[in-house]
């Protein structure tokens, strides 16, 4: 991962990566015009958003296992079932780092296990 001032980019995309460093500069200016426009502007109009929208993501779907100690993790065994403390029926956080986007729910497609999102944060 390279840091571009504040912005960190993964070294995968090269092409977004190299085009990001061109527009930083205008990213900066851009925030800085921004501060004075109480409306705010839409995302998808800034000079950089061709760019920033093709930047992968991470999102993250956590279940706490709360009761696990670290014997029960030194004897983990494959096939054997970690049971949490979240019910059933309640939606699980969707986020980008430490950012909740919404909730979701767990289905089953095929031979892979997907999320659906039930809301938004």
């Amino acid at each position: 991962m390279r840091d571009l001032g504040h912005y960190q980019v993964r070294g995968r995309d090269a092409m977004a990566e190299a085009q990001l460093e061109r527009i930083i500069p205008q990213l900066q200016l851009g925030a800085v015009a921004s501060e004075g426009n109480a409306g705010g502007t839409r995302m998808e109009d800034h000079l950089a958003w061709p760019v920033l929208s093709r930047l992968p993501m991470l999102l993250v779907v956590r279940i706490a296992l709360t009761r696990l100690k670290i014997r029960d993790l030194l004897l983990l065994q494959e096939g054997q079932i970690l049971t949490s403390e979240w019910p059933q029926t309640s939606d699980v956080p969707l986020a980008i780092g430490d950012i909740t986007l919404g909730w979701s729910e767990f289905e089953v497609s095929g031979q892979r296990i997907g999320v659906r999102l039930t809301h938004l944060a």
